[in-house]
């Protein structure tokens, strides 16, 4: 089993680093809940990607509402969610009608 120290693993891709960086500022172990949750799915936890963490998000979210409480969770889930690309085209867009 990988381990760190403490410190930040090397060889994240630059989407992994993101993800770091996020957990990071809500657990002390951020490493440890990616290692965990990629490992038990199969994924490597260096090489994240957009489509891997929408996968992940529940159980990470879960993870860290133990490590930690629910607030923290929601608001760890909502940094990552934001990490990944929209799923609706219009979000965002206002549209008008001519009654």
């Amino acid at each position: 089993m990988m381990t760190t120290g403490g410190r930040r693993p090397s060889g994240m891709n630059t989407f992994t680093g993101q993800v770091f960086e996020v957990l990071e500022r809500f657990v002390v172990s951020p490493w440890n809940v990616l290692k965990v949750e990629c490992g038990w799915r199969g994924v490597d936890p260096l090489r994240l990607d957009e489509k891997a963490l929408e996968n992940l998000l529940p159980k990470v979210r879960a993870h860290v509402a133990r490590m930690t409480d629910d607030d923290n969770a929601d608001e760890v889930e909502g940094a990552l969610r934001r990490l990944l690309p929209s799923t609706s085209p219009a979000q965002g867009l206002t549209i008008e009608f001519d009654v």
